[in-house]
């Protein structure tokens, strides 16, 4: 495809984060993460630091950050484009509701649609975490949990007497056999999460195997994609953000 050969402004508004990256000829670059509860402050001081774009392209799960980001640009006369399943037109969906999709799980899967061999899987660990299935027919649809933090909520706030806890350093060493509460909940994340996100992959794979053949592509991004890394996966940080620049520029041809 031709690539949008100007300096293009990508935005992915997340529960938690907002990441904003430039996206030129196909690639990320001067890429940051704002927590979402800053971004959505009146003042917008990333607004001044990439005053040189030509365009603006975001994917949003968030109405006020989509709603704080549409004010912010009103007195810059310009026009975002909003990517959603509706907007984009490189990936087919194969999904009886297409608007149910998350505008970021369609940034990813447009990445992985046109970059990466297939059939592919894409997980997003994030707030939540989700399982994109794309082929060479499009998006299949997929799979949503909990993402790592979410289930260490889900215990501080739903129990009388357990902690609320927040993720460790990656580097932070785990006994398997707690030896306190906090031991023993860190413990059940460490070990649980990875089994649990190994076992919806094997699942995954025996369907699409009867259907589409082997797995080709297997890519992790999200915020916590690095501490829960699966065997024989690719992390690409970038990800959201490329699907946004592959999404925008097809629109300009």
């Amino acid at each position: 495809m031709r690539y949008f050969n100007e300096p293009l402004l990508c935005l992915d508004l997340g529960n938690t984060t907002c990441k904003i990256g430039t996206w030129k000829n196909g690639i990320i670059s001067k890429e940051r993460s704002i927590p979402t509860r800053t971004f959505v402050h009146p003042d917008q001081p990333w607004l001044h630091e990439w005053s040189k774009v030509e365009g603006i392209a975001y994917c949003s799960v968030v109405p006020s950050a989509e709603s704080s980001l549409l004010k912010a640009l009103e007195s810059r006369k310009v026009t975002p484009y909003s990517l959603t399943a509706e907007s984009q037109s490189i990936l087919p969906i194969r999904y009886p509701n297409p608007k149910e999709i998350g505008a970021d799980r369609i940034a990813n899967a447009i990445a992985v649609y046109r970059n990466f061999k297939l059939p592919a899987v894409v997980i997003d660990l994030g707030t939540a975490t989700t399982f994109d299935v794309v082929t060479a027919g499009g998006y299949e649809g997929g799979v949503i949990v909990p993402g790592p933090q979410g289930m260490l909520d889900f215990l501080g706030n739903n129990t009388a007497l357990l902690p609320n806890l927040r993720l460790p350093p990656d580097e932070t060493l785990v006994d398997p056999i707690g030896k306190s509460t906090c031991g023993a909940i860190q413990s059940g994340l460490h070990f649980g999460y990875p089994a649990m996100l190994q076992g919806i992959l094997n699942v995954l794979e025996e369907q699409l195997e009867e259907k589409h053949g082997k797995i080709k592509s297997l890519i992790q991004t999200g915020g916590e994609s690095n501490r829960f890394q699966i065997k024989g996966s690719s992390i690409r940080p970038s990800l959201t953000l490329e699907g946004l620049g592959l999404a925008f520029a097809n629109q300009q041809v």
